[in-house]
């Protein structure tokens, strides 16, 4: 079940409401700051009703929910569903027996005669926010990157997921991008199949789909075998013994970066410097 454009739907003063509660019923936000309740919903109250942007030279107030690119938006919204959907599920006369959410998509798990009923009671509750549903179809299920496989024995099995408009286009491998860019792109891809399919049959033809699509953008055969990063134990157990580097953002200038990293990395973490293109 989706939820259509969530940020826009969240009613800020229910939601203001909600949080407060939560400030009220949680004391470890002490430590982080002197300020109190009222404070705090004040400032958030400020934020979430002080939008204003410009179209065609006049300036507008956005009057419902809070704003798109906003960071304090998503967790907002967080907050608010988590209060909306114990509600839906205490109330609902048949829940579902699985429910799952990130942001404003869910994967649930109900009876088929229930779906309707169900879905009738979560869109009764606020009149801003309205969830549609897609249904298993040839025993198949899409949540976020993941495909949902059910078995004809009931088991399931998970694979990655592309939208059948997917265009199979990345980050080409001439554009003026770092070379790390581009590794980034080809390591995502492949810690993607290895950790959503799970079926080593999957994980195969998974790769077999990334190193097609990306050999057509332009990257070259040696770019796949992509040295594993440090688990987070083993970066943890270097920064303990070692001070932590310092970032340092630089413009990506093409052939002069390379050299630069190249140099560094004989002194220094190869983490310390950060070149991003501006």
């Amino acid at each position: 079940m989706v939820s259509d454009q969530l940020f826009t739907s969240i009613p800020t003063d229910e939601a203001v409401r909600v949080i407060r509660q939560r400030l009220e019923q949680d004391n470890s936000w002490h430590d982080r700051t002197n300020l109190n309740v009222d404070q705090l919903t004040q400032l958030l109250e400020l934020c979430l009703t002080t939008t204003y942007f410009m179209y065609s030279g006049d300036f507008y107030k956005q009057n419902k929910g809070t704003a798109m690119g906003s960071p304090i938006s998503p967790i907002v919204a967080n907050l608010y569903m988590e209060h909306f959907e114990k509600f839906v599920l205490s109330t609902a006369p048949n829940p579902p027996d699985i429910w799952y959410r990130y942001a404003d998509d869910t994967f649930t798990k109900m009876h088929a005669a229930n779906i309707d009923s169900f879905t009738q009671h979560i869109n009764s509750i606020n009149p801003h926010i309205k969830f549609t549903s897609e249904q298993e179809e040839d025993g198949k299920l899409p949540f976020l990157d993941t495909c949902v496989h059910v078995n004809e024995d009931g088991s399931t099995k998970t694979a990655v997921y592309r939208k059948p408009t997917h265009p199979d286009q990345y980050l080409n491998f001439t554009s003026n991008h770092h070379i790390h860019h581009k590794r980034s792109v080809v390591r995502t891809l492949l810690h993607r199949a290895e950790h959503l399919a799970s079926e080593e049959e999957d994980k195969a033809k998974e790769v077999r789909h990334i190193q097609n699509a990306l050999l057509a953008n332009g990257y070259k055969r040696w770019m796949f075998k992509v040295p594993s990063r440090p688990s987070p134990t083993s970066q943890e157990n270097s920064t303990s013994e070692t001070p932590r580097p310092t970032s340092v953002g630089l413009p990506y200038v093409s052939g002069l970066s390379e050299i630069l990293v190249e140099s560094l990395g004989h002194k220094t973490s190869a983490h310390t410097t950060s070149l991003t293109t501006r």
